[in-house]
C-alpha cells in the first residue's frame, strides 16, 4: 500500500503566469480529526517555468516535510524532491549527468535507491497530474476514461492508471467536477480509488480523498480527505517562497 502513493500534491493550471499561495487541511477519513496541514507557494511564468514549494505541517502548524517542484522541461513529469524529517524519507525525480532519474531513500539510515526515469509514453509524475487534467479536461468532462502511466518513486517504476469523471457537485458553494483515479488493471481492487475535485470555472483543485503522499510513524501512507478552500488562495507574499525553502523541519509533531 505504501508504495502506491500519488501524491499528488496537485496544483492549479499553469496556462498563465501565477504567483499565488494557498492552504489545505488533511482530515482523517474515519474520524475527521486533523492529520496535517499543507501550505503551497507557487511562482510560475506564462511559459510554465518556475517552481512550487509545499510545506507539510503538523496539526498545530509546525512544518515537518517539504516538497520542491521545478517546472522546467516536461510539465507532466517535473523534477521534484519530497523530504519528510520525521522519517528521514526522501523521494523524487532529478537530473543526473544529463539523464533524468528517479530516487528514493526510505529512512535516514537507509541507502538511497535510484534508477533511470522510466521511458513510458505520456509519463505523469507528482504534480504533473494537474497538467494532465488540464490537457484532458474536455475528454474527462465528456465522460471519457483516460489512461496514463503514473510514476511511483518508491518502486522506481510506474503503474498504469485510469481516470474518469465521477460527477458534479457543489463544494462550499463552488461548482465542481469530481474525477476518480484507479489502477488500470485487473488487480485495481487492491488499491482504493482516489477522488479529486476541481472547480469548473477555473479548474482549481478543491478536494482530494484517498491515499496521501504523507506517511504515518510506521511509514504507511495516510488515508485522508484534503480540503483546499478557494478562500485561502491569495497573491504570493514577498519572500514567502524563500521562507518556505528555509523553514526548519521538525522530526516529530506534538503528540506523535
Amino acid at each position: 500500500m505504501r508504495t502506491l502513493t500519488i501524491l499528488l500534491l496537485l496544483a492549479p493550471c499553469a496556462a498563465a503566469a501565477q504567483s499565488i499561495q494557498y492552504d489545505g487541511t488533511a482530515y482523517d477519513i474515519k474520524n475527521e480529526t486533523v492529520l496535517y496541514r499543507e501550505s503551497h507557494f507557487l511562482a510560475r511564468g506564462a511559459d510554465g517555468s518556475g517552481e512550487r514549494v509545499v510545506l507539510y505541517r503538523c496539526a498545530e502548524g509546525t512544518p515537518f516535510a517539504r516538497k520542491r517542484i521545478a517546472y522546467a522541461g516536461k510539465a507532466s513529469a517535473p523534477a521534484f524532491e519530497l523530504v519528510d524529517a520525521r522519517l528521514g524519507y526522501r523521494e523524487g525525480v532529478r537530473e543526473a549527468s544529463s539523464v533524468r532519474e528517479v530516487f528514493v531513500q526510505r529512512a535516514a539510515d537507509a541507502a538511497e535507491e535510484a534508477g533511470p526515469l522510466p521511458d513510458a509514453d505520456g509519463l505523469v509524475a507528482d504534480a504533473g497530474f494537474d497538467e494532465f487534467v488540464q490537457v484532458n479536461w474536455d475528454k474527462l468532462q465528456s465522460g471519457e476514461t483516460v489512461r496514463f502511466p503514473f510514476l511511483v518513486p518508491s518502486r522506481l517504476d510506474y503503474f498504469n492508471f485510469k481516470v474518469s469523471k465521477k460527477g458534479d457537485e457543489a463544494i462550499d458553494g463552488v461548482d465542481a467536477s469530481t474525477y476518480r483515479l484507479a489502477l488500470g488493471s485487473w488487480w485495481a481492487f487492491l488499491l482504493p480509488h482516489i477522488d479529486v475535485a476541481y472547480s469548473k470555472s477555473d479548474r482549481e483543485l478543491l478536494r482530494f480523498i484517498g491515499i496521501s503522499n504523507v506517511r504515518d510513524a510506521e511509514g504507511d501512507n495516510l488515508k485522508a480527505r484534503i480540503e483546499f478552500p478557494q478562500a485561502s488562495r491569495r497573491a504570493l507574499e514577498p519572500q514567502a517562497l524563500a521562507s518556505a525553502l528555509a523553514a526548519t523541519l521538525v522530526e516529530a509533531c506534538t503528540g506523535d
